[in-house]
């Protein structure tokens, strides 16, 4: 006979010690007059298809959320403020996110989520990518009437039906519209101006040395709508050792980047609202540049090798680092489109912060031998 199931165990386990906590039995049963007859007199709700196709209904309106994931904070910055944001996997002290306070933090990231912190928040819902533990959030977070909704914001491919949730969650149609307005100006221009290309072989590498992205990933979309041809692209995840990771990360061979000839090579930054230095750029390129065998590499002999921070990749759903990577590949075709103002653009007016005033998110190989960038 099967034993008991450890996981359910402890999901039981946790959800007693919640239920005896004087703060969430304050913010589930114990609400003030006036909030209990808003809630009770409040009969208009909200019903839509997730990101993972389940049928979930909220009550409106939605005023408090808590939301994993940085792309996923960032849209509902843009669409409904910083006032819902009651609770985030992101640490105050940021520049990037001033409002951020340390009450608000709700776990360590999309996969250990706090759920005592975020039934304390009491939020009318919460916020998982589809990449997350969403199953077990939305189990345990149930028995507290709260609604777990998956939404995948860094999905380069489903950007304005992102956003149009996100505004009819927050009843923000017109921000929602707006942001919408932004990602589809530039995936438009993108489409027509890369019709007929021949597309360039581009090797792009996580933070961590030989590993890469695979179909599956925003990061593969965004070289796909950039222009270019994921050298990796082939590789499925199925069958796969897990030790090799995730269609997020993938370690490959040092002879399979080789044998697969790349005419580009993007290796990826941990990403930062400051810009990187460009001293620390140049260390890192020149490293993987002098790896055994990389000098015969077409991108290593044309000088078509780059690094780039993952704040200005992933910026709203990756099409700045589309734009980016299509003027790289593609600079006659683009010569009048500049990616930096497509990010100050996001920066400034989506997610209300300034534009850094040093640095830039980028470094190329020809800049560092002395060629004009």
């Amino acid at each position: 006979m099967a034993g008991p199931d450890p996981d359910r165990l402890g999901r039981r386990s946790l959800l007693t010690g919640l239920a005896l906590l004087p703060l969430a039995a304050a913010g589930l049963a114990g609400c003030s007059p006036r909030e209990r007859t808003a809630s009770q007199t409040s009969a208009r709700t909200l019903s839509f298809t997730d990101d993972v196709r389940r049928e979930v209904t909220l009550k409106l309106p939605v005023r408090r959320a808590v939301v994993f994931n940085r792309y996923t904070t960032e849209f509902v910055r843009a669409v409904a403020g910083t006032d819902v944001l009651v609770g985030v996997d992101i640490k105050a002290g940021s520049a990037y996110w001033p409002t951020i306070t340390p009450q608000m933090f709700a776990g360590q990231g999309q996969t250990n989520p706090n759920f005592e912190a975020i039934v304390a928040l009491r939020p009318d819902v919460v916020f998982f990518p589809r990449n997350s533990d969403w199953r077990g959030a939305a189990d345990t977070l149930a028995p507290f009437g709260i609604p777990v909704v998956v939404l995948t914001c860094w999905d380069v491919l489903k950007h304005e039906e992102n956003a149009a949730l996100i505004g009819r969650i927050f009843e923000q149609p017109a921000r929602a519209e707006k942001l919408g307005a932004f990602y589809r100006n530039y995936r438009n221009l993108l489409a027509e101006r890369l019709e007929g290309v021949t597309r360039k072989r581009v090797y792009l590498e996580e933070v961590g040395d030989y590993k890469t992205l695979l179909k599956g990933s925003g990061w593969h979309d965004m070289i796909e709508q950039g222009g270019g041809l994921n050298v990796f692209g082939d590789v499925s995840i199925l069958g796969q050792p897990a030790a090799r990771g995730t269609v997020q990360g993938f370690q490959v061979d040092p002879e399979e980047i080789l044998a697969r000839r790349p005419e580009v090579i993007i290796k990826l930054q941990k990403g930062q609202y400051e810009p990187h230095a460009e001293a620390a750029s140049r260390d890192i390129l020149e490293r993987l540049v002098a790896r055994p065998g990389f000098a015969q590499l077409p991108a290593v002999r044309d000088g078509r090798v780059y690094h780039l921070s993952y704040y200005h990749a992933s910026a709203s759903s990756k099409i700045v680092g589309a734009l980016q990577i299509a003027k790289w590949l593609y600079p006659d075709r683009f010569a009048d489109v500049e990616p930096e103002a497509a990010m100050k653009t996001w920066l400034e007016q989506f997610q209300g912060v300034p534009y850094p005033s040093t640095g830039r998110y980028w470094t190329s190989l020809p800049i560092l031998h002395g060629a004009k960038p």
